[in-house]
């Protein structure tokens, strides 16, 4: 899985990317400085665990695809099966060629099957 996520970290823009299950452990990282793999894991965890509760108050399944915008970058957090990729973007990226690489790594991922 750290092969998908090598190839997903060279495309424009991308600055790491993880794997996440639904309760928001990280199964894998590919993480490089600047950004910190343990602060990333830190969103992703916290971001997956409340949207998907907030989801829940409201009788709604969980969320298939969210993207976070912030001041200092984006994230993509894509169901990939029973885990979700999350990709760590550049602030000024425009996410449409980028979304047919992050939605084709999340295939792959799928087609892994259960972690």
């Amino acid at each position: 899985m750290k092969d998908i996520l090598a190839d997903l970290n060279k495309e424009v823009g991308v600055k790491g990317s993880m794997v996440v299950t639904h309760d928001g452990v990280v199964v894998t990282s590919e993480i490089a400085p600047p950004l910190n793999g343990d602060q990333v894991a830190a969103i992703a965890s916290n971001s997956i665990k409340d949207i998907n509760a907030a989801l829940g108050e409201i009788k709604a399944n969980a969320f298939s695809k969210f993207i976070f915008n912030s001041t200092f970058g984006k994230m993509v957090f894509l169901d990939s099966g029973n885990v979700y990729l999350v990709v760590a973007l550049d602030k000024h990226l425009n996410l449409d060629f980028t979304m047919l690489a992050i939605a084709s790594a999340g295939r792959r991922i799928r087609s892994k099957g259960s972690f």
